[in-house]
């Protein structure tokens, strides 16, 4: 029977172990900072979605009053003068 030698001594074992021990415990910090940043990163989307829905509604109010503004520039001349044309049947009546 052949005598068979060891690839590591129990101390070279011992060490790398260790050294993976604290390999693993900095992946485990990096995995929560990057658990930490993919939350904040979600919560910022939340946050975007309603700006962006703000932004949409002030958008459409600022259409509407644009909007109101032009009819009446456009149609305020003729309800004008409408009404003159009222006033005047009516005294000539």
């Amino acid at each position: 029977m052949s005598h068979e030698t060891q690839w590591y001594t129990n101390k070279e074992l011992f060490e790398q172990i260790a050294a993976i021990q604290g390999e693993f415990k900095d992946l485990r910090h990096e995995m929560k900072e990057t658990r930490n940043m993919i939350k904040k990163y979600n919560g910022l989307r939340e946050e975007l979605g309603i700006v962006k829905e703000k932004v949409e509604r002030m958008e459409a109010k600022t259409e509407g009053k644009k909007t109101l503004l032009e009819a009446v520039r456009l149609w305020g001349g003729w309800l004008f003068a409408f009404i003159t044309l009222l006033i005047l049947i009516t005294q000539y009546v």
